[in-house]
């Protein structure tokens, strides 16, 4: 082989200041299983519309309806606490 042709092996060797990268970070895939999303809008007019998405994934649809059913009561506080929020007819 010539030496015009001989390619560093890593990044690294091609470049002595660069840093060591970090540990690589393994990630769990969480395109498998179930994905159950429910979207809820109260109001019909544009200004006077809440509008609220939850979406729970798991990897059966058992523990997904278990999740959803812990997110549905959840949701169902914040909404009631959202509705109380109105607009005031003089600004702060």
């Amino acid at each position: 082989m010539t030496e015009s042709s001989k390619l560093p092996s890593t990044k690294a060797e091609s470049n002595p200041n660069r840093k060591p990268s970090p540990e690589t970070e393994y990630v769990e895939r969480t395109d498998v299983g179930v994905s159950l999303t429910v979207q809820l809008t109260r109001g019909t007019g544009t200004r006077d519309q809440d509008k609220l998405t939850t979406k729970v994934k798991a990897a059966t649809l058992e523990e997904a309806r278990e999740d959803m059913e812990t997110l549905r009561t959840y949701v169902h506080n914040l909404a009631a606490d959202v509705r109380q929020i109105q607009p005031s007819d003089e600004p702060e």
